[in-house]
């Protein structure tokens, strides 16, 4: 009998150590979805959300901290693998407790991922050799490889000025040109193609 009860509190021994774990992980969800719940996350990107979530989670925890830290130690806030798997588990939690308010959180941050991106600038050095265009403005540059490039003219830039006063007189310009790549749509093909927006030219002689 003495080995049987014995047994039998090993076991009741090993169910409760995951248990009580797991009322501790219940009871920081819960405090982190009543923290995050009060703010306004509509209104904030997702590096904003991330640390927002993050101060919840941690301002739970450190309510909790000596229950924190008789079920798992010492939380070293600075080992960054130890704090995102915290997050992770408080997070698995949340998404039962309040799914309404981490569906805003992951509608916010698909937004945000399908914003486009900035364009990129790009450089190239080479010399005017033609401005035409009927509409819209184009600008022809032969750069230092012998490749032709043909620019957009659609808005103002700097150097443009020149471009304007004397036309004639930039042909054969050596010129430092910045510029986008952007997307342009082709009634004629019916498609959307990449096409080189000027946003600046430097005059070198």
């Amino acid at each position: 009998m003495k080995m049987k009860n014995f047994l039998t509190f090993l076991l009741l021994l090993g169910l409760y150590m995951p248990l009580s774990a797991q009322d501790l992980m219940d009871k920081l969800a819960d405090e982190a979805c009543t923290c995050i719940s009060k703010k306004d996350v509509e209104k904030m990107d997702a590096d904003q959300l991330q640390m927002q979530l993050g101060f919840c989670i941690m301002e739970s925890v450190g309510a909790h901290a000596d229950e924190f830290q008789k079920q798992y130690g010492d939380l070293n806030f600075s080992d960054s693998d130890a704090m995102t798997k915290l997050g992770e588990q408080i997070g698995m939690k949340m998404a039962f407790k309040c799914p309404t308010v981490l569906m805003k959180m992951a509608s916010v941050q698909t937004e945000v991922a399908t914003m486009p991106a900035p364009g990129v600038v790009e450089e190239l050095t080479g010399t005017v050799k033609a401005i035409d265009g009927d509409e819209i403005a184009q600008v022809t540059v032969v750069d230092e490889s012998g490749r032709t490039h043909k620019f957009l003219w659609l808005r103002y830039f700097n150097g443009s000025d020149r471009f304007i006063s004397e036309p004639g007189k930039v042909i054969g310009s050596k010129v430092k040109v910045t510029f986008e790549t952007i997307e342009a749509y082709s009634p004629k093909a019916r498609e959307y193609y990449d096409r080189k927006e000027i946003r600046g030219v430097e005059f070198l002689r």
